[in-house]
């Protein structure tokens, strides 16, 4: 049992990861509960800078309140595609108008590729923050982030061991497109 900071206990929903979301064209995996739904998002759109590639959710009464993304970034164009200025990129778009909150952020890696982690909450309903996760992964001259997407701190507690473990199963093969679309 989780205990929130604010003296809740908060159940802990790690779940089993039993099936598997393979997309060859984009060249990526990532393992998931077979109790959540997926939507593929993949566009045939060379000419857009995102690619959104697929979305997760529990398969629950909670509706569209707890998301995890993956996308596809182009940064080719970016004169500098260090990690460090992916970093400090997206942190100024979650700060920007004093809006975001960061909470944390941190150097990891995934998928055997240097990554950015940065939690972080926004301003939700009735005085509640909605928090949220970013991972950016660079890997051959592209970002590739996964997005945790939730509408309460609770709902971030309660999947958030489930959302990391799909993230330690999160492959990325070398991509044989040269457009972003895939």
């Amino acid at each position: 049992m989780f205990v929130a900071p604010n003296g809740n206990n908060i159940r802990s929903y790690g779940q089993v990861l039993d099936k598997a979301y393979i997309n060859e064209n984009c060249g990526v995996s990532i393992d998931y509960p077979s109790d959540w739904k997926l939507e593929e998002k993949t566009l045939d759109d060379a000419t857009r800078p995102v690619n959104y590639i697929v979305e997760f959710q529990p398969n629950k009464d909670e509706g569209f309140t707890s998301i995890v993304g993956i996308e596809l970034d182009d940064i080719s164009h970016l004169s500098d595609r260090s990690l460090e200025s992916i970093r400090t990129s997206e942190e100024r778009n979650i700060t920007m108008r004093g809006i975001g909150i960061i909470e944390s952020s941190e150097t990891i890696s995934v998928a055997g590729h240097d990554a950015q982690k940065i939690v972080y909450t926004v301003p939700g309903e009735n005085n509640d923050r909605f928090k949220k996760m970013e991972i950016d992964v660079l890997a051959f001259n592209r970002e590739y982030k996964i997005t945790f997407d939730t509408t309460s701190t609770d709902l971030y507690q309660k999947y958030i061991q489930t959302v990391e473990e799909m993230i330690m199963t999160f492959e990325i093969d070398e991509p044989t497109f040269e457009e972003i679309a895939c």
